[in-house]
């Protein structure tokens, strides 16, 4: 049976196949749509009998109307089934995983953990922007977590726009941006927009768009973006200092796109678990393979590639 995981129609693309057990492959594109050339690398390992979407499409629907964005809502032309007949994958059974359970999944199904803490932080999925899981046993259990619009990743993308970057695209260089300016300057301000425990002040969803200070000077941008930097580290602290008290677990699987600011990880991520995993794209990628192994609850021992934006132990 060949069994077919799919990320697209949001940020970047990618299909991972498995051949009953074995995973086989895992493509992967910049582009939204799944490329022709992608989907006949996966064909050339079999048609597909069973395909699982990285998502819930009409919980995420419900989520845009929540939200206001009424255009995407009603766009039903992002609808997998229909995505799916268009590239000729109508015969296939099709399954869905929530977004979050599928970076969960990719995650911990791919660590030599049999019990860890799971944290899982993005922008944004269906509803939910954090969770927290426990592995034990070759099963997940999801024990906390935080929604739309309280998200961590939403935050560090706002201020990525303010300061003239493209969200989903240049956090590194934000983050960059932090080792050349003082935190404190702005500190404060900033923590308007997200204090506590991941609780937004405001909804970061359009950007930053009351920010009262004009950003324009280099020195200017270089201190909001470490003030920033700061306030993501708290969270990142008290989100992790969460995991461990919620499962007494020395080991770590950190997964979603905030899992790739190294300059967090290395100051409060990795001096609080003994043992780390995390996969090289931890981000969207990496959840074709998660919306499979949730349902499969397969082990899968790969050579995934160097993993550089935290330092894996096992």
């Amino acid at each position: 049976m060949i069994t077919w995981g799919i990320n697209a129609l949001n940020h970047g693309s990618s299909i991972a196949v498995f051949d009953n057990d074995e995973y086989k492959i895992s493509a992967v594109s910049h582009r939204d749509t799944l490329p022709s050339e992608i989907i006949r690398r996966a064909l050339d390992q079999g048609a597909p009998d069973h395909i699982f979407w990285y998502e819930q499409p009409w919980l995420k629907k419900a989520r845009q109307v929540y939200a206001g964005q009424w255009r995407r809502a009603l766009d039903m032309t992002v609808l997998p089934r229909r995505y799916l007949n268009e590239n000729r994958l109508q015969y296939a059974k099709l399954s869905y995983t929530q977004h979050h359970a599928s970076h969960a999944a990719a995650g911990y199904y791919t660590s030599p953990f049999n019990h860890c803490a799971i944290v899982v932080l993005d922008a944004i999925g269906e509803f939910e922007c954090a969770t927290i899981w426990e592995g034990r046993d070759g099963e997940m259990k999801k024990i906390w977590s935080r929604s739309y619009p309280h998200s961590l990743g939403l935050f560090y993308s706002a201020f990525t726009a303010l300061l003239g970057m493209t969200p989903i695209r240049d956090e590194y260089l934000l983050q960059q941006m932090a080792a050349k300016g003082h935190p404190d300057r702005y500190r404060h301000l900033v923590h308007t927009y997200m204090s506590g425990l991941l609780t937004a002040g405001k909804n970061m969803h359009k950007g930053i768009v009351d920010w009262p200070h004009d950003t324009l000077v280099l020195s200017d941008q270089y201190d909001v973006a470490a003030a920033v930097q700061a306030v993501f580290e708290e969270q990142i602290a008290s989100v992790m200092y969460k995991a461990k008290k919620l499962t007494g677990a020395d080991s770590l699987v950190y997964m979603g796109g905030c899992a790739m600011n190294s300059t967090a990880n290395i100051k409060v991520v990795e001096p609080k678990f003994k043992y780390i995993w995390s996969l090289p794209s931890p981000g969207d990628p990496s959840s074709a393979m998660g919306a499979v192994l949730y349902h499969t609850k397969q082990r899968v021992d790969y050579n995934w590639g160097t993993v550089k934006h935290i330092k894996i132990s096992v």
